[in-house]
């Protein structure tokens, strides 16, 4: 009997045009698209997108380190939104008879054993990598590859989690870049940023929850945030990409974007000013 995963991969095969994808096929279609060395590049991933790819999410993360050199910074979401307060879950949404017993018993956030969410296999496989350092927010935590590692993983703070202070607010102050590889501007975790910055009607203060360690024990935790809504992120993004140019090209066989963070930021912030009612 076939399992689910080999029909998967039978299906990546056949949609993969001449030959196989590869670690040096990566690297020129990289270049192309404008990702050079010295680079900090935040990558919003989809191993799928890509087509077969000879060694997997291992060879798509050694072309991007190779490209970036040792000058470069890699930058990768790790969420793990699963450590959240259940009673907000919905994909899929858990019976509420469950809820205190996940809230007392759901194990606290370890950035060395906490898989990732929704993230896809390319950063799941990254966080594990010798050398990349993960930041310890138990929802929103990112991995960071390279010369700028640890400037971009200075975050220890649980409110607000993904404002100036966190990893992509410290890519926003070293002017990076975004990478969408094979992914929408609904996976753009920089117009979050946008939302901390904008200011603008219905912007909604929340009390959310995670399990964490503190003092050597696990705790059910309150921080602050704001109500995220990314029902017009792919809207900012193509109205961005009508204003200015950006490079759009295929990394294998994906529709991939390089943009650059700050400008797109920037843009966002007035957007949603202007917009959002």
């Amino acid at each position: 009997m076939q399992l689910e995963d080999d029909l998967s991969e039978k299906d990546t095969i056949n949609a993969t045009e001449e030959r196989p994808h590869t670690i040096t096929s990566l690297i020129s279609d990289l270049r192309k698209l404008g990702v050079q060395s010295g680079m900090t590049v935040l990558v919003h991933s989809s191993l799928s997108s890509i087509g077969w790819v000879c060694g997997g999410a291992v060879s798509v993360i050694l072309a991007l380190e190779k490209v970036l050199g040792k000058t470069g910074t890699l930058l990768m979401p790790t969420h793990s939104g699963d450590l959240s307060d259940p009673k907000n879950w919905g994909n899929p949404a858990v019976p509420e008879a469950w809820w205190d017993t996940i809230r007392a018993e759901m194990p606290a956030f370890d950035p060395a054993l906490t898989p990732t969410r929704g993230m896809g296999i390319i950063p799941e496989t990254f966080r594990k990598q010798k050398g990349v350092i993960r930041s310890s927010h138990p929802n929103a935590s990112f991995a960071a590859w390279g010369k700028n590692n640890t400037y971009l993983i200075q975050d220890n703070h649980l409110d607000y989690q993904m404002n100036e202070k966190s990893p992509i607010g410290r890519l926003y102050e070293l002017d990076g870049y975004i990478l969408l590889l094979g992914v929408d501007y609904m996976n753009n975790t920089s117009f979050h940023l946008a939302e901390y910055k904008a200011d603008y009607s219905g912007k909604e203060e929340v009390l959310e929850y995670a399990p964490v360690m503190e003092k050597g024990r696990r705790v059910w935790k309150a921080y602050h945030d704001i109500a995220f809504d990314c029902d017009d992120f792919e809207s900012i993004g193509q109205s961005y990409e009508k204003e200015n140019p950006i490079k759009i090209g295929l990394i294998g066989s994906a529709n991939s974007r390089l943009i650059r963070q700050k400008e797109l930021v920037d843009y966002s912030v007035r957007w949603m000013e202007l917009n959002r009612k």
